[in-house]
């Protein structure tokens, strides 16, 4: 049996069967009803929001009476609880070390599969809730556990692990979400499964082979709207510099923006209004909303590239702490949330990503047995979302400076190395086939 078909939607069976009387023609009806009301609980609060999801809401969509949803869930609060109950269940397993589970590797994955919009909301209470999370801290116990008893890789610090570890449930969603048929996510799964195993026991990349790189393809944006944020130029250009600090300003104010209200917010009028700039000139640099975003998309993603995943284009960034501490963190949520809804497929920080994973391929610098784009997915992920929680946690620059670095540390002992030593494989299982 395929590992897909075992996990058909463990975590809101279980949670559906909880306090059930044991199965006959009545107990098999109400646990249908209730998976069915979660399910639907479960699209409403990724569709609308959680503010949209009432018991008589969900009831009316699902197509079940109020009294039979009001049976099952007294109130909204019990019924949004048993949709994050639903989600915990099954991704607590997934870091928490199950060793005699052969699905242990791609289980968020399979879940990816059978509920897409579960695990998407249990990625983005991940980002709301941070290193407190209840999966990071469970997966915290679990490599304190394995820590203690010699199984985990030097330099692989347990706090900042346990966050790198945990962002492989958004690695499985964004490998599983634009996989179209049944048989590509098969495909995937078995993948994601395979190259997480590998990364977890031996690393991405051959650290061997790491003085002798040669030069890196560099990132390209695909847009074009302001080539440089912070553009010197002569003083005695004063016209040129003053459009340059007006659209920088601009684009800053967008971003103040966009971290206080969100997206649908933003307009150039109300941005030029913010900023003190008349709305002729804020029109002058961009014609619409779109132009504006883009510009400050770019921005976000030259910021990334260009300070984060400096490691993978400049060797000595691995051993340096990033600039991106310095980044309002709010804006780095957000950009992790597009992430979220763009996909491998669309998002230019993945695909930049797969670009030099497929180049460490051709130049053999990947560990035998690791999927290209799985990788990638898996370590933009661990990179781009760890930090973000990590830094999180800190309100000053100096502190946010501080856990950078020490994030780099433990982060590049897992594309080198992995996070378990060698000791440890012998005990834990290697991922299924799949056939």
């Amino acid at each position: 049996m395929s590992a897909i078909a075992d996990s058909s939607d463990t975590a809101i069976r279980s949670q559906a069967n909880e306090k059930s009387p044991p199965e006959n023609g009545w107990s098999a009806k109400s646990i249908k009803t209730k998976e069915k009301l979660l399910r639907t609980a479960t699209r409403i609060m990724v569709e609308k929001g959680i503010e949209s999801v009432s018991v008589a809401a969900v009831a009316r969509s699902a197509g079940v009476s109020r009294p039979g949803a009001y049976y099952h869930f007294k109130t909204r609060a019990e019924l949004v609880q048993a949709v994050n109950n639903s989600a915990n269940r099954l991704l607590v397993k997934t870091v928490a070390g199950a060793k005699e589970d052969e699905h242990l590797y791609s289980r968020a994955a399979e879940l990816a599969v059978e509920n897409q919009d579960l695990v998407f909301l249990r990625v983005n209470r991940m980002l709301e809730d941070g290193p407190a999370d209840v999966i990071i801290r469970s997966r915290q116990r679990g490599i304190e556990r394995l820590k203690r008893e010699g199984h985990l890789q030097a330099n692989f610090d347990v706090h900042i692990g346990a966050v790198i570890l945990s962002t492989s449930i958004m690695a499985a969603y964004i490998a599983i979400k634009d996989a179209k048929s049944l048989k590509l996510r098969q495909a995937r799964v078995k993948a994601f499964g395979e190259t997480n195993y590998k990364i977890l026991f031996f690393g991405a990349l051959k650290e061997e082979l790491y003085p002798k790189w040669p030069p890196l393809p560099t990132y390209k944006p695909n847009i074009n709207h302001v080539k440089q944020f912070h553009t010197s130029v002569p003083t005695s250009d004063l016209r040129r510099a003053k459009s340059l600090e007006t659209k920088g300003l601009l684009m800053k104010t967008t971003m103040k923006l966009i971290s206080e209200v969100g997206e649908d917010a933003v307009s150039v009028s109300e941005v030029a209004r913010r900023a003190g700039i008349t709305r002729a000139g804020a029109y002058y640099h961009f014609k619409k909303k779109d132009e504006l975003l883009d510009a400050v998309n770019e921005h976000l993603d030259k910021e990334l590239l260009f300070t984060l995943d400096r490691s993978f284009a400049q060797r000595e960034a691995f051993e340096e702490a990033s600039d991106l501490s310095s980044e309002n963190v709010s804006l780095l949520k957000l950009r992790l949330q597009k992430m979220l809804r763009s996909g491998a497929n669309q998002d230019p920080l993945i695909i930049y990503y797969k670009k030099l994973f497929k180049w460490h391929h051709r130049h053999g610098h990947l560990e035998n047995g690791i999927d290209p784009d799985i990788a990638a997915i898996i370590c933009a992920s661990a990179s781009l979302t760890g930090l973000y929680l990590i830094i999180s946690e800190v309100g000053t620059l100096e502190e946010r400076a501080r856990l950078a670095k020490k994030f780099r540390k433990t982060y590049r002992t897992f594309v080198f190395n992995g996070a378990f030593n060698s000791e440890s494989k012998s005990d834990w299982p290697t991922p299924p086939s799949h056939d």
